[in-house]
């Protein structure tokens, strides 16, 4: 059998014909994972590996070996955060839903930015801001919520300084 300097990303047989991808290539030894079994198999670094033929392989292979949820970045999650007063802001104006209803929308559109967030208590805590900014919360006998904003007699007089 012929020898190969193994790279990593790159696919192999074993000797007994397991498909396998190199991980890591270390001094010593060399760290791959099966393809058929995502198993990681530390090699020694003198150890045959066949050229690449997936009819040779002697176990069904998968596409491409696991990665746990732990490698994968998560960098693209975090550009889509959106801000949730925004969301919750434009449910509680249109009315016509529950706290929970409310609380289930937002988690909904803004999936991202929910987590490790107690999303009810953003929803108190936008309804408080908007009683501070004297908009009307109205509340039907289905518990359903809407903001109204408030009216020109309602606001206080702005004094020219």
């Amino acid at each position: 059998m012929r020898k190969f300097k193994p790279k990593p990303g790159s696919r192999y047989l074993t000797a007994t014909g397991a498909p396998v991808q190199i991980l890591e290539v270390r001094d010593g030894y060399v760290l791959a994972q099966s393809l058929a079994s995502d198993n990681k198999i530390c090699l020694p670094e003198g150890y045959p590996l066949l050229p690449f033929k997936a009819d040779a392989a002697v176990w069904e292979m998968r596409p491409g070996p696991y990665v746990p949820s732990a490698a994968r970045t998560r960098a693209a999650a975090k550009a889509t955060a959106k801000p949730l007063a925004t969301i919750i802001d434009a449910l509680l104006l249109k009315g016509g839903l529950s706290m929970k209803g409310i609380a289930r929308e937002v988690r909904r559109q803004a999936s991202v930015s929910c987590r490790g967030k107690d999303v009810l208590a953003n929803i108190r805590a936008r309804l408080y801001w908007l009683r501070k900014r004297r908009y009307r919360v109205e509340v039907n006998e289905w518990a359903h919520y809407k903001v109204v904003s408030p009216r020109k007699e309602e606001r206080p007089e702005q004094k020219n300084r």
